[in-house]
């Protein structure tokens, strides 16, 4: 994949946590609960238990961006197994 930014080749990846992952909005760190109890969230990965939670993630070391592509249901780990090579 190439940086939307800098059109330079990024390194597909992982972000992982031992929670469910999620982009939240605003500024403002919640620090209990799931994303699902504020409004205008997306969870990324839901949290499994077993696995913990992960998704696929493009990361450009050239300027520092990270791209994460939720659109696609396989960039989701936790939900089924999918490899990082795939």
């Amino acid at each position: 994949m190439l940086c939307p930014y800098c059109s330079r080749e990024m390194e597909k990846g992982l972000i992982q946590s031992p929670h469910e992952i999620a982009w939240l909005k605003g500024e403002k760190k919640r620090m209990f609960g799931r994303a699902g109890l504020y409004g205008d969230s997306v969870v990324l990965s839901e949290l499994n238990f077993v696995k913990g939670s992960a998704v696929i993630a493009y990361l450009c070391r050239s300027c520092q961006k990270v791209i994460i592509d939720y659109a696609d249901a396989r960039s989701d780990c936790s939900a089924r197994h999918v490899s990082a090579d795939d």
